[in-house]
């Protein structure tokens, strides 16, 4: 039936369609309670206004905002100063022309007196309560409406709040005919009271006079269901007391003149109303069901009801009404009783519990269904629950039954998820009754099959290795003392020794231990990271020694590399000054950017800047392959460009040849000439005038990447005051978003306002890198 379900999703539709039409039919009927009293203010306002009832209601609805009260309360308001609200005024005379045939309803009326002053004026605030109560009883369509008006409207809905009227049998009897606020127990125990009983009603009735209650003062009665205070007026036609109306409070009160004013008038208007209903309800009074079922009914668990077949013309059952309801039902719920089955819940026709009901009733057949998954409305959102539901016929009736057992099930579930998640499992062993329960993760870590079920304490024993049995002994023996204990052993499982932590316990009765608890848990994988971190720390101590001798070795070849960190050379017309920067950081290897300089025969100049990739002793060696054959080709008079050919090629034939970039520079004083070439290196600055640009002259690929690459070489006539500028990666500020082009903004201010000198502090004081800044000056 739930994969019919899923091929029907109107259903759930349908089904919160019928949910939300129910509450505003609630709604509906709650606004047909004061529908009378607006009604009567309508009518009050156009035949003082001269006007129709359209615009009644306008003047009405606009009176209302401007006095910022509800429209009921004002229509109250209006009504009440015309009608005056003492008890005599309420209940008038019948004029001779509007007089009733004789019958006991026509003749009804209650017994009120409980207030001395029966002129006494009500609170406008009470005013308004009574006549939205009397708009609300005079529209009720039956006795367990009127009922339910007194409670919710007259009453205001108190804690424990009850309205119950009483007919007088001729034994001296009382019979309960309608009640709102009670049980079905409750109203099935108090169907009858025989007039041996010395209750409240009881007496009202032999005296024809009201009685209060105000639950604090003691009293000899019988109090007809719970509620401490009450008050009861009698319901007389002409000279006899046909029965009672009782009002009654869940906890004590006191009760001042204007309480008692406002309940007498309270009760006279109620017992106007009941003139309409009294006959039928009194004659045939109201069918109930045995105070066992009932009793019954509410001592079940779960949720149960018992439901009375409809049928049609044909004889065919076409619905069933709720006759009776019990505790679990009415609270979650609500009052169901005297609707019909389908209209509380519309989702039994689709599930097929509905068919199964009349199966029941046809076959007389009970049912029982298990572990069942329904579609259902859960506080008015559409869920899928697990249910187990009975149904049996009694009679012509149905006694059925449900209970939701979803949260045991999930319960389970988790239970069962978090043992497997966590590696654990847990066992119980009764030494008195002689058996153990396993849970699902105890088999699961011993590897036993269930279906063998669990094994014996002693037995238990028998899982683990040979060497733990020992320690496992001893546990057993502290928890025969009573001592809760714990400890890491292992299981023998076909996978090898698997650690486990235990835990224990005993419970004790008349210093014997009864049951014994043990809790497994797998803790191999905690074992494993122990093991791990063990070895990582191991890794780290290496890696630390290593570390430190890298450090060292960094620091040698440094020195043996750059002896000095600064160098300067002049000739006639130009000085080239060159700085190498070692990385801040003590754990920074080295990177192999190195510049050098050298002043040739001719009186002409040769420099050169380079960064080769790689880093400690890699870094090294390509240092000195690349630093040491260009000053020398360099002093031949090889031209630049020849230069990176040669060192190109020789890179390229060694086997572990690195990478590397390079740019060569040979200013000729005597013509004011530089001729360069660059591989891969970064562009250089041109400073001139106070501003530094970009020399755009392309560059070749970078070292040991082609072989048999041939590179240009690059003509710059300098002039007096210029500054060629060339640099490794490590000056530049990474994080911008153009770094070349924020290192030459700044190379152009530091030149400005101290000239080459300000240059060597554009380098950060925190470097992770290496880096090198070569600058060829031409003295204005």
């Amino acid at each position: 039936m739930a994969r019919h379900a899923e091929h029907r999703p109107g259903d759930s539709d349908w089904v919160a369609r019928v949910q939300r039409l129910e509450s505003e039919l609630s709604g509906l009927r709650r606004a047909m309670r004061t529908r009378g009293l607006i009604d009567q203010a309508k009518g009050l306002l156009a035949e003082r206004l001269s006007c129709d009832p359209e615009t009644a209601f306008k003047h009405l609805s606009a009176m209302s905002q401007r006095q910022n009260i509800s429209v009921v309360d004002l229509a109250a308001d209006l009504v009440g100063a015309t009608v005056p609200d003492t008890v005599q005024a309420q209940d008038p005379p019948a004029p001779p022309e509007l007089a009733l045939p004789a019958s006991t309803a026509a003749e009804l009326r209650t017994g009120a007196g409980l207030d001395q002053d029966p002129q006494r004026p009500l609170p406008q605030a009470r005013a308004r309560v009574l006549r939205r109560c009397v708009a609300a009883l005079d529209s009720a369509a039956d006795l367990g409406a009127l009922v339910e008006a007194l409670v919710e409207v007259g009453l205001e809905d108190p804690p424990g709040g009850v309205a119950a009227v009483f007919a007088a049998e001729p034994d001296g009897a009382v019979r309960l005919i309608a009640s709102h606020g009670w049980p079905a127990q409750v109203a099935g125990e108090w169907r009858r009271s025989p007039s041996s009983l010395n209750t409240t009603v009881g007496t009202v009735l032999r005296t024809g006079r009201p009685l209060l209650l105000d639950g604090r003062s003691p009293h000899d009665f019988v109090l007809v269901g719970p509620g401490v205070a009450r008050v009861v007026y009698p319901l007389t036609a002409g000279e006899h007391t046909v029965g009672a109306l009782a009002l009654i409070w869940g906890h004590p009160r006191e009760f001042a003149d204007t309480d008692l004013a406002y309940l007498d008038r309270l009760a006279t208007a109620a017992g106007r109303a009941l003139r309409r209903l009294w006959d039928a309800a009194a004659d045939t009074g109201v069918t109930g069901i045995p105070v066992w079922l009932a009793t019954a009914l509410d001592v079940a668990g779960g949720h149960s009801h018992l439901l009375t077949p409809t049928y049609d013309e044909h004889g065919a059952v076409t619905d069933f009404v709720i006759t009776a309801a019990n505790r679990g039902v009415r609270q979650s719920d609500g009052n169901t009783v005297g609707r019909r089955l389908l209209d509380v819940y519309p989702g039994l026709r689709v599930n097929g519990v509905f068919d199964a009901y009349l199966r029941v009733l046809a076959e007389d057949t009970p049912l029982a269904r298990f572990g069942v998954a329904e579609d259902a409305l859960v506080n008015g959102k559409p869920r899928r629950v697990i249910l187990n539901r009975r149904a049996a016929r009694i009679g012509d009736a149905l006694l059925a039954s449900w209970e939701r057992i979803d949260d045991a099930v999930s319960n389970d579930e988790r239970m069962g998820r978090l043992e497997t998640l966590s590696g654990s499992g847990w066992g119980e062993w009764d030494l008195r009754a002689g058996d153990a329960v396993w849970s699902p993760g105890m088999y699961a870590l011993v590897g036993r099959d269930p279906a063998h079920g669990p094994t014996t304490l002693d037995k238990f024993a028998g899982f683990f290795t040979a060497a733990d049995r020992a320690a496992f002994r001893e546990l057993r023996a502290g928890l025969d003392k009573g001592r809760p204990d714990l400890a890491d052993l292992r299981l023998t499982t076909p996978n090898g020794p698997t650690p486990v932590r235990v835990f224990a316990e005993a419970d004790l009765a008349d210093g014997e231990v009864r049951l014994i608890r043990l809790v497994l848990h797998d803790i191999s994988e905690k074992s494993a990271a122990e093991d791990r971190f063990t070895r990582s720390e191991t890794v780290a101590a290496s890696r630390q020694i290593q570390l430190a001798s890298e450090q060292s070795l960094t620091a040698n070849l440094t020195r043996l590399l750059y002896p000095g960190r600064d160098l300067q050379l002049d000739v006639r017309g130009a000085r080239v000054t060159g700085r190498h920067y070692a990385a801040t950081s003590p754990r920074t290897q080295l990177r192999g950017d190195f510049c050098d300089a050298e002043r040739l025969d001719d009186g002409s100049l040769l420099f050169v800047i380079g960064d080769a990739f790689g880093t400690g002793l890699v870094a090294a060696a390509a240092v000195v392959r690349l630093r040491f054959p260009v000053v020398t080709l360099g002093a031949a008079g090889t031209a630049p460009a020849e230069i990176l050919r040669i060192v190109n090629g020789m890179i390229m034939r060694a086997p572990d040849g690195p990478l590397a970039s390079l740019l060569i520079g040979h200013y000729q004083p005597s013509d004011a000439t530089l001729r360069w070439a660059s591989a891969g290196h970064l562009q250089p600055l041109l400073v001139r005038g106070g501003t530094a640009s970009v020399v755009d002259d392309p560059a070749g690929p970078l070292l040991g990447l082609l072989d048999g690459q041939r590179f240009d070489t690059h003509t710059l006539r300098l002039e007096p005051g210029d500054s060629f500028v060339s640099f490794t990666d490590g000056v530049l500020h990474k994080r911008k978003r153009d770094p070349l082009a924020d290192f030459g903004k700044r190379v152009a201010a530091a030149h400005r306002d101290g000239g080459t000198t300000s240059l060597w502090q554009l380098t950060p004081p925190e470097r992770d890198d290496e880096a090198c800044l070569l600058v060829l000056d031409i003295p204005a």
